[in-house]
């Protein structure tokens, strides 16, 4: 039932907004009961629990059998939160001005570890046991007055969830969504295309492919194919060989 909750609210999201600058959270069978989403979900499901994420407010519920929710609590926040990423019983929250971790308890609440500040700008992440990969764009972000401008892929060290460090910075041309699969990372540029990084070594990250033909804003990582959510469609690929993505299908979102 809980994945066919996140199932159905990701179609939800895609027919009504677009799927251009939010995906939702799409279960994952090997994610051990987590919602595996794209980095610009505002949502994810992490046990028994589903998160809703508002610029300034974190929600929870539990889930009951049926697909009924339970409100379970809320956390007031501070700033402009943007993104929820989960990782085990980690979720990463990026926001305008930085990211910020939390780890969720027995009973489900998220609690406070840390947060790492950066430039004001878009900031979706993923991480995994060792890093988190956040990216920075300032072009076309709403609502911020600056001086600065910057298009990065930031690397923070997350082994200590209470003290992240960053490790690496890489320049981008406008750096959107990503996604992690092992020690591949997948970055979206928008109308520019999908970048495929080697990322096993963060402080040498390789450039192996850039495919230009696709618009992509966001991509979800799934056991046997990749989505890259662009403003018009999604469009499935066989990333069995990262260096050489296999369309299987495209939907229109038309």
């Amino acid at each position: 039932m809980k994945q066919f909750l996140t199932i159905l609210t990701a179609i939800t999201i895609c027919c009504f907004w677009g799927c251009a600058e939010d995906s939702a959270a799409i279960a994952n069978e090997s994610s051990g009961g987590s919602g595996q989403g794209g980095s610009l979900a505002r949502f994810t499901i992490v046990g028994d629990y589903l998160y809703t994420l508002e610029p300034d407010q974190l929600r929870w519920y539990r889930i009951h059998s049926g697909g009924n929710l339970e409100p379970a609590g809320q956390e007031e926040l501070e700033g402009n939160k943007e993104t929820i990423f989960p990782l085990g019983d980690l979720l990463f929250l990026g926001a305008s001005e930085g990211m910020s971790i939390y780890q969720i308890d027995a009973t489900g609440t998220p609690v406070f570890q840390s947060e790492v500040f950066h430039i004001m700008a878009c900031d979706p992440v993923v991480a995994n046991e060792d890093y988190a990969f956040v990216t920075l764009r300032t072009e076309s972000c709403v609502g911020f007055g600056r001086l600065e401008t910057a298009n990065l892929l930031n690397i923070y060290n997350v082994n200590d969830v209470e003290d992240p460090n960053i490790v690496a910075s890489y320049d981008m041309i406008s750096p959107r969504g990503l996604g992690l699969a092992g020690d591949y990372l997948f970055v979206c540029e928008g109308p520019s295309g999908l970048r495929t990084l080697r990322v096993d070594d963060p402080q040498a990250v390789e450039f192996i492919a850039f495919d230009q033909s696709i618009h992509a804003n966001d991509v979800i990582v799934l056991p046997e194919a990749l989505l890259v959510i662009g403003p018009d469609n999604i469009t499935q690929f066989d990333y069995s060989d990262p260096m050489n993505l296999v369309q299987i299908s495209e939907i229109s979102l038309n």
